[in-house]
C-alpha cells in the first residue's frame, strides 16, 4: 500500500464515520422527539382523566 492509498482509505473511512455519527444523532433527536409526543400525550390524556372524575363520569 502506498502512502496515497493509505491516506486515501483513511480519509474514506473517516467520511465513514462523520456519515455514521450524523445518522447516529438524527435517531436519538428522532427518539427525542418521539418521546416528547408521547409524554405529552400521556401528560393531555392524565389531564382529561381527572378531569372526567372531578366531573363524576363513569369509567
Amino acid at each position: 500500500m502506498t502512502w496515497q492509498e493509505k491516506h486515501a482509505a483513511d480519509a474514506l473511512s473517516l467520511g465513514s464515520l462523520q456519515v455514521s455519527d450524523q445518522t447516529a444523532a438524527e435517531s436519538i433527536t428522532q427518539c427525542s422527539d418521539l418521546l416528547e409526543d408521547f409524554l405529552k400525550t400521556i401528560s393531555r390524556m392524565e389531564r382529561e382523566y381527572i378531569r372526567a372524575a372531578m366531573e363524576g363520569e363513569q369509567f
